[in-house]
């Protein structure tokens, strides 16, 4: 019985410690390769994997799209930073409004919180390279250890829309 365990034990280690895939693994393609656009499925598979394997991106429905696809965007940060990222939003709102707040107060809030970066791909169905690009992106700002990648998912929160226009992707 205790051998069962320690092997169970052992199997989920492994799992979590998994890397995160990378787009070619995923897509078959690298993001930007000649004669190959991945579509908003293709990106919303890749997304999907990417935040199954690792605790620094948070993949939220959005709602539907005019067509009636599932919209999804993505939040990347250290895992701490996800874990509050309902206070961070609500901090910046809060801050964004600026109603009852003083000087002092939004002075500490500002010190307190962690910034929310919005970045997006695409708008134009006819301009590629941006939803393209956010793939890459995102598995860069995930799986990424060099230290610039490691101060952005500490000190800051992307919020990675990896299309803006699922219909005309």
């Amino acid at each position: 019985m205790k051998k069962v365990s320690v092997l169970c034990l052992l199997a989920v280690g492994a799992f979590a410690q998994a890397p995160a895939p990378t787009p070619e693994s995923v897509l078959g393609h690298k993001p930007g390769d000649d004669f190959y656009l991945a579509t908003y499925e293709d990106a919303l598979g890749y997304f999907r994997k990417l935040a199954a394997a690792s605790n620094r991106l948070k993949l939220v429905n959005v709602g539907k799209t005019s067509q009636g696809r599932d919209w999804f965007m993505a939040f990347i940060s250290d895992a701490p930073n996800l874990a509050q990222l309902d206070h961070y939003k609500d901090v910046s709102r809060r801050l964004g409004v600026a109603r009852g707040i003083g000087e002092e107060q939004a002075r500490t809030l500002a010190r307190d919180t962690k910034p929310i970066i919005h970045i997006d791909g695409g708008l134009h169905a006819d301009e590629v390279a941006n939803h393209q690009h956010t793939i890459q992106l995102g598995y860069e700002l995930v799986a990424g250890e060099t230290p610039e990648i490691k101060a952005i998912r500490q000190n800051l929160i992307v919020e990675l829309w990896f299309s803006i226009n699922p219909d005309g992707q």
